[in-house]
């Protein structure tokens, strides 16, 4: 029995110290970590994830349902497209075609009303309020410096970083994208506190603009950036100037750094399938919402040029814009909202349609830039979608059969 006690001890001596040193190590958020992930059974952060974070509440003020295709439902999955997305553990999946819902369905613990984790699908949405800000003149410009208005980086080596920099993930600061690192800074950005003064804390590694590297720190500043001008919380503004003016059906939630009263910008805005493709169908149309122009043309366009800045193997990045995925499926280029564990907006501008997807899990394979499941979702997508017509299908350009060359020949 004594032996018992020791030993009983001896583990309680043992994490007290372990706490302590997180602790003086400033790596306390740890403890968070574990408490909503491996003490109830997770390997990491999932979709419900609000429950274990402060959140702040943007508001649907004035809510706007969709309306419904003639052709509403009238799809049926085949079995091996039910399989393949019961395998990836999807909740929800959405087909949005000329403005109205052609396919909607759920599974799991999915719903139309249920709050589900952006991940970094939040970063797409705060480019837009960078958008807006520019175009309430709070912002002169991308081209300018952070600094101007982040005045704690003057004097800084992040000075020079611009607005434009941190939008196409080219600011070259030492932050890093290591998702299974406890003492990383995605760790400390999603569950620890102070987050305003440790992301700035971060050191210059590379000159602005020269290399193109995915980092949430990034998404950060320019929250920051958007708090300091506005005067508003990133919330506040998304309300004032999207959720509330898109229509949304339902509140959503966005977590926050209570400590700094900032948001985790990088990520963590819940919401459900039907509201977030309104972000999707507001890029579909430059900007404009049922003939209200809420983001510039200029802006979309702008989102969604490739950055073409080399990444760290020397190739031009064609495949990211300001916080948007750029892809081509089959000839079809499209535009993605992207987040952890398989969350996507995708705007199918061809086919004038939307594709929300939510759910627990993606693939771990990569092809050209995006995970295999996105091409997978694409696929299912384009058999629900009406098929276009024979008179608008576009003819092979001449440089795609040999016409050209013959006609170049001598």
């Amino acid at each position: 029995m004594p032996r018992l006690i020791k030993f009983i001890l001896f583990i309680f001596i043992l994490l007290g110290v372990g706490i302590l040193g997180l602790y003086i190590t400033d790596n306390e958020h740890v403890l968070t970590a574990l408490r909503s992930t491996y003490l109830i059974g997770r390997s990491g952060p999932d979709t419900d994830n609000h429950k274990f974070f402060e959140n702040r509440t943007v508001q649907a003020t004035d809510p706007q349902p969709w309306e419904y295709h003639e052709d509403f439902n009238s799809h049926r999955l085949s079995l091996e497209d039910s399989t393949l997305l019961a395998a990836y553990r999807t909740t929800s999946f959405l087909v949005i075609h000329k403005g109205k819902i052609l396919y909607e369905n759920y599974w799991e613990d999915g719903s139309d009303t249920m709050w589900s984790n952006s991940f970094s699908m939040a970063k797409s949405i705060t480019s837009m309020l960078i958008g807006e800000a520019i175009e309430d003149g709070l912002i002169r410009s991308v081209e300018d410096k952070a600094s101007d208005y982040l005045t704690d980086l003057k004097g800084t080596d992040k000075e020079d970083v611009t607005i434009k920099h941190l939008l196409q993930m080219t600011a070259g600061i030492g932050f890093d994208e290591h998702y299974g690192d406890p003492f990383g800074f995605m760790a400390k950005a999603n569950y620890g506190d102070e987050m305003y003064q440790k992301t700035l804390s971060y050191p210059q590694v590379y000159e602005p603009g020269t290399r193109w590297e995915y980092l949430g720190g990034c998404t950060l500043l320019l929250s920051y950036i958007v708090q300091e001008v506005t005067g508003k919380t990133c919330t506040e503004h998304a309300q004032e100037r999207l959720w509330g003016p898109l229509g949304a059906e339902q509140d959503a939630l966005w977590t926050y750094d209570p400590s700094t009263g900032r948001e985790r910008a990088f990520c963590c805005f819940y919401s459900n399938a039907t509201d977030f493709a309104r972000f999707g169908q507001l890029f579909l149309c430059d900007g404009n919402w049922k003939g209200e122009q809420l983001i510039s043309p200029q802006w979309v366009e702008e989102s969604l040029t490739p950055c073409m800045v080399p990444d760290a193997t020397g190739e031009p990045v064609d495949h990211y814009g300001y916080q948007w995925w750029l892809n081509s499926h089959k000839g079809i280029d499209v535009q993605c909202m992207r987040g952890l564990k398989g969350q996507y907006v995708i705007v199918i501008p061809e086919r004038e349609a939307i594709l929300v997807r939510l759910g627990h899990e993606r693939s771990d394979e990569r092809i050209d830039h995006a995970p295999k499941d996105v091409y997978e979702f694409l696929d299912i997508a384009l058999k629900i979608l009406p098929p276009i017509p024979e008179e608008y299908k576009r003819e092979p350009l001449p440089a795609d059969s040999l016409e050209l060359e013959e006609s170049l020949s001598p």
